[in-house]
């Protein structure tokens, strides 16, 4: 077929010749697709070193901006040309000023003083990021309650909330989670201005907490089981759990790199791969061999009573994994749509990056047993559909937004083929692959 675009839109598709255009893009024997979307990515977060107002990123500014500068180019190398961020903090903007960078939606976060993330942020600055903080006491009429607050996040142009359902990390529980009443009133009012709700929730019984209030989106894998952690098969209170957001029709984002970035960060040779150095700047890949840059290997170290490396490596890679990948077999069978969603970088560790972060997780999806089909849609369609923009995104049709990739090799017969593609094109312009690359 030739496709015809026109003012960043495709205006026709047709087997007959096309004789007036511009540019002639050659696409034969190569295969076009929707433009990926990663709907859990955080471009404030620098990978190593934290939210850019966390203290390693204020004392290497220089680096920063290095970052900063290429970031939005390596998410379009690995073919992202839609982000949803759920959590902006404070450097959004230097990802919209950039001169190519893909289409970006955010949520905003509505957390309290007394409640997960706020209450972990030990620091002004840190506590800075978080500007719709509820008092859950409040009247609906009070600056601070829920229904003003929410109104506020509409007015902004967020697509969706975010709630934090996390008592503590693995099985703690030592911080407070919203009320009951907080997250009726929450639901009440993200519906009256059409706002959906990405929860994070990566324990039984915080997706437990999270369904019941209503959300629209689970975001993290069920990785920590409780009481029955060391089971091999998923329990029958799981299998409750993950029916109820089958029938509730509670949108699913599986982010298992979150978890392979934990471990993967004990690994000393993680910045080695070509994949990897293509897209860092190499002052920062230099700076990730640095004595400072091992600071959050060393926390996991002393979270782990000092294990060898390798045994808290597997720890993540071959324990919580598999709880995460069960999950989405299960899920699977149910013909239940799983979302795209690497949130990246999921953590301080330096071994997730940008782009390259979204093509691993698509990875992931395979080897816990997606097929390739479905894979594709959790990538275009399903994340266009869930957060309503599918009249703009998630398929080659006329009308819709001309963010596409033309790709060498055919991804519904190998997962690597995403790791081939040729040209991106956004908004109709179309940039070559290689022209993405940082260390050249």
């Amino acid at each position: 077929m030739n496709v015809l675009i026109s003012d960043g839109r495709i205006t026709e598709i047709t087997s007959k010749k096309i004789t007036s255009y511009d540019l002639k893009i050659n696409g034969f024997g190569k295969f076009l697709t929707p433009g990926l979307m990663d709907s859990h990515a955080h471009v404030s977060s620098i990978p190593g070193m934290g939210f850019g107002v966390e203290p390693v990123a204020i004392k290497n500014p220089k680096l920063a901006q290095a970052y900063f500068e290429q970031q939005p180019r390596s998410f379009l190398f690995y073919g992202v040309t839609q982000i949803l961020d759920p959590n902006p903090g404070v450097s959004f903007d230097y990802f919209t000023s950039a001169p190519q960078h893909p289409d970006y939606f955010r949520c905003e976060v509505l957390t309290s003083k007394n409640t997960f993330p706020y209450v972990e942020k030990a620091d002004d600055l840190s506590r800075s990021m978080f500007t719709y903080l509820i008092d859950e006491s409040a009247e609906a009429t009070a600056e601070n309650s829920v229904e003003r607050l929410i109104g506020k996040i509409a007015d902004s142009g967020a697509s969706c909330i975010k709630l934090y359902f996390e008592d503590g990390y693995g099985n703690a529980n030592q911080w407070a989670t919203l009320s009951t009443n907080t997250l009726k009133r929450i639901k009440l009012a993200a519906k009256k201005y059409n706002l959906l709700i990405v929860a994070h929730a990566n324990a039984l019984d915080m997706q437990q907490l999270a369904l019941v209030a209503g959300v629209d989106v689970i975001a993290h894998g069920m990785w920590n089981w409780g009481q029955y952690n060391r089971e091999q098969n998923i329990p029958k209170e799981i299998s409750n759990t993950l029916n109820k957001m089958i029938n509730d029709e509670v949108a699913y984002m599986p982010t298992q790199r979150v978890i392979a970035g934990l471990g993967e960060v004990m690994d000393p040779t993680i910045g080695n791969s070509p994949e990897f150095t293509s897209i860092t700047p190499k002052p920062l890949i230099d700076w990730y061999k640095t004595t400072e840059a091992q600071w959050f290997k060393e926390e996991l170290r002393a979270g782990f009573d000092r294990m060898p490396d390798q045994s808290i490596s597997d720890a993540f890679l071959y324990g919580r994994i598999r709880k995460g990948n069960k999950v989405i077999q299960y899920l699977k069978s149910a013909d239940h749509p799983i979302l795209l969603a690497s949130d990246f970088p999921g953590s301080p560790s330096f071994a997730n990056q940008p782009g390259l972060t979204t093509y691993q997780e698509m990875k992931a999806m395979v080897t816990a047993g997606l097929s390739l089909e479905e894979v594709l849609a959790a990538a275009t369609i399903n994340n266009a559909k869930q957060f309503k923009i599918e009249n703009d995104y998630g398929t080659v049709e006329v009308g819709k937004v001309a963010n596409l990739l033309l790709l060498k090799t055919n991804p519904l017969d190998s997962i690597e083929s995403w790791n081939r593609i040729e040209t991106i094109i956004l908004h109709g312009d179309p940039i070559a692959r290689e022209s993405l690359v940082v260390n050249k």
